[in-house]
């Protein structure tokens, strides 16, 4: 039995809430602007978040491609990267009426940052499913972009400082570019 539209349907299910989620954010930030100072930082990140989001949902495409059939087990680890998109689309933006009462650089700081914490778990269980599930060879180029984008979230996350998030930020946006660059090329 094929079992890849299952999984293809319930991925589908938790990345398109999990848009939803970030798009809400998106417009709660644009709903606050008279009120709150907007923030460049918790912008780029989810901005990086909805490219990664969209990148994984094409991504699923090629599932099949990579093994035509799915255990129980392997839905379970294939639905657990969505689910942490979903947290970090749901933390890293406000999205109700108490967020609105501080600046989105504050909300950032105080909630927002562990948003980083969940996209690295993406990134880190993606890295492991391509490596032990789909035995993509580990000196490909993908897996030399993937550990700098698994560690950065990271160091954003525990380097407190704004200075040290700040450039940590600066230097993942082109890297995000150039990962999914790569991924379309491939």
């Amino acid at each position: 039995m094929n079992s890849f539209p299952i999984v293809a349907t319930v991925i589908s299910m938790i990345l398109g809430l999990s848009i939803t989620r970030l798009l809400l954010g998106l417009v709660t930030v644009f709903r606050i602007r008279r009120s709150s100072q907007a923030d460049w930082v918790p912008l780029a990140w989810s901005g990086v978040l909805f490219e990664i989001q969209l990148q994984f949902w094409w991504a699923v495409n090629q599932l099949p491609v990579l093994q035509p059939t799915y255990g129980f087990g392997d839905f379970l680890f294939l639905v657990a990267l969505p689910l942490t998109l979903y947290v970090s689309a749901a933390l890293i933006l406000p999205s109700r009426g108490e967020d609105e009462k501080i600046a989105l650089r504050e909300y950032f700081e105080a909630d927002g940052r562990y948003a980083l914490l969940a996209l690295t778990a993406f990134l880190l269980l993606g890295f492991l499913i391509n490596i032990f599930f789909f035995r993509s060879p580990m000196e490909s180029i993908w897996a030399l972009i993937d550990l700098p984008m698994i560690v950065l979230p990271t160091l954003a996350f525990f380097l407190k400082e704004r200075r040290c998030y700040v450039a940590i930020t600066l230097v993942y946006l082109p890297l995000a570019g150039l990962d999914l660059w790569i991924s379309l090329a491939s």
